[in-house]
């Protein structure tokens, strides 16, 4: 594949996954775009990994040196291992930030069923999850921003030093 058609598929997967992000409030979109875009370069990476693993299978023969041989997994197994690994974890933040609702509607198109009714009790535990969750998220956030902007001030100081 090249990687035209890759932009091209990427950008149709974003497009996509956005879908479910349309009645998300826009300081949030702001919070979750990169990983939306992350999220949709993942998935088509692994669609390609998944392609090379078809192809060339699950193992490769290695030798180092004259008597060290044998089979080991393929590169591109442990590539899309370690790639599912991460998409799982941004595709579980992201479904935080997914209205209530929208919640629902994707699980039924995702696995082709109707959750049961929630009881308001429930529903009122789930959002205070979820707004727990954002606010966690917001927090390693605004942790990270300042590590980062900590970081710029001291490069600066030995800059000019």
């Amino acid at each position: 594949m090249t990687e035209i058609s890759k932009e091209k598929r990427i950008n149709e997967e974003l497009t996509r996954v956005s879908l479910y992000f349309e009645n998300t409030a826009d300081n949030e979109i702001a919070i979750i775009a990169p990983l939306l875009q992350n999220a949709a370069f993942m998935r088509i990476t692994l669609e390609d990994l998944q392609e090379i693993i078809n192809t060339e299978g699950v193992t490769e023969v290695y030798q180092n040196g004259a008597n060290q041989h044998g089979v080991k997994p393929s590169a591109a197994l442990q590539s899309y291992n370690n790639l599912m690994k991460v998409y799982a974890s941004v595709v579980k933040t992201l479904s935080t930030y997914l209205p209530p609702d929208e919640k629902r509607r994707t699980a039924s198109s995702l696995f082709g069923w109707e959750p049961r009714e929630k009881t308001e009790e429930e529903m009122e535990e789930e959002r205070q999850r979820d707004e727990e969750r954002r606010q966690r998220i917001n927090e390693e956030i605004n942790r990270a921003a300042e590590w980062q902007r900590q970081q710029w001030a001291r490069e600066k100081q030995l800059a000019e030093v």
